[in-house]
């Protein structure tokens, strides 16, 4: 009857509720208790004394129910953290190229010198719809393994800069960019189609400062030049040229290297905008 209860709710608020219920049974013992040595009635007087009575107790059964309640709830929250760093490990991938451009939770971002966290939304569906959702569905899954595999490895000690640092997580992103590469050969009409669906998928904020943020033409200078730039420097270096060409061929080596130079150029002229702005 519990469960069926829970249906309804996350795993959180479960079992809140659980602990709530065996709190509530708990008084219920005492009250009980307390209507047997009272000739089995109670009145007002007993019932406010009896509670006020439980609240205070502090005897090392009380005390366990508590102990054990919070561990439980622990214990949720870190199934939960789990979970969801299980499921979305790719998203957490790709953004993190440019997470220094965001700002700090609940902070606004800086104009000119970085990007709203408004812009997540729009980001993850340009990045889907260029993936299709053939490619998307295998990145994710490798993601999601490679995570598993440290997640085990390093139990409770898990952190994501695990995942960050572990070589894997370079070259599937790396993967994923020289795919996407081939849909910026024409960059401006790329360009602007990234601004629009970054732009129509803005939630509203009520910050200010926030509220007036827009993502144009330097904005999006910002964010390929972040997204791009570990690639980019690989491609520089005489190894990490040969390791590129080996792995995805000399003509997409080719078409990164224009794209290159172009957002070298496009870049610039934005930021000339913007300072003339």
């Amino acid at each position: 009857m519990v469960d069926d209860m829970n249906l309804g709710l996350g795993p959180g608020p479960a079992r809140v509720r659980v602990l709530m219920q065996a709190g509530f049974e708990k008084l219920a013992a005492e009250l009980e208790s307390c209507a047997k040595n009272n000739g089995g009635e109670l009145d007002n007087r007993l019932v406010s004394e009896t509670i006020d009575s439980f609240r205070a107790r502090e005897d090392e059964a009380m005390l366990d129910f508590y102990r054990e309640g919070w561990n439980e709830c622990l214990a949720v929250i870190e199934n939960v953290r789990r979970e969801t760093e299980r499921r979305f490990p790719f998203e957490r991938l790709m953004v993190r190229a440019f997470a220094h451009l965001l700002p700090a939770a609940q902070q606004s971002v800086i104009p000119g010198r970085g990007l709203s966290r408004r812009v997540l939304p729009g980001f993850l569906s340009a990045l889907q719809q260029m993936l299709g959702p053939v490619l998307l569905e295998q990145y994710q899954d490798r993601c999601r393994e490679l995570v598993r595999i440290i997640q085990t490895a390093r139990g409770r000690d898990f952190v994501w800069e695990d995942v960050y640092a572990d070589p894997t997580s370079q070259v599937i992103v790396n993967d994923v960019l020289v795919h996407i590469s081939k849909h910026f050969a024409d960059l401006e009409r790329r360009r602007d189609w990234l601004i629009g669906v970054i732009s129509g998928n803005m939630v509203l904020s009520e910050d200010e400062t926030e509220k007036n943020w827009i993502f144009g033409e330097a904005e999006f200078s910002l964010l390929i030049d972040a997204l791009f730039r570990p690639l980019r420097k690989q491609l520089l270096d005489p190894d990490g040229a040969i390791n590129l060409r080996e792995r995805y061929g000399t003509i997409s080596c080719e078409l990164l290297e224009d794209l290159f130079r172009e957002l070298n150029a496009q870049g610039n002229i934005a930021l000339l905008h913007r300072n003339a702005g």
